[in-house]
């Protein structure tokens, strides 16, 4: 059977991450905005951007980026990159699950 992977996102906003400090890759703003969250629990406004984030798997341990390397997927078993939707096989949709990140894996 085949899966359907959608990668998962975080909101950004410029001055709001999980420390509360300002990340490059956070939205691009001359200055920081009142509002928003790192994980959606404020409503959407305009100062929240979703942004991909990239799951690379070596063996059976997967990992979280927002910014992968070349090296980092060269290196993975397998990858998905942030913002995309994959069809995956049994055996990859199994790692994925086990991991904990069954809300994101769903059957073809």
């Amino acid at each position: 059977m085949a899966y359907t992977l959608i990668t998962p996102w975080l909101n950004q906003t410029y001055g709001i991450d999980a420390a509360n400090t300002f990340s490059p890759y956070a939205r691009l703003a001359g200055k920081q905005f009142n509002g928003g969250s790192i994980d959606g629990n404020v409503p959407i406004s305009l100062t929240d951007i979703p942004r991909g984030v990239s799951l690379l798997i070596n063996g059976t341990t997967v990992t979280e980026s927002q910014t992968p390397s070349q090296d980092d997927l060269a290196a993975a078993t397998f990858y998905y990159l942030g913002g995309h939707e994959y069809t995956i096989s049994d055996y990859e949709a199994t790692i994925l699950i086990n991991a904990g990140y069954n809300d994101y894996v769903t059957p073809v």
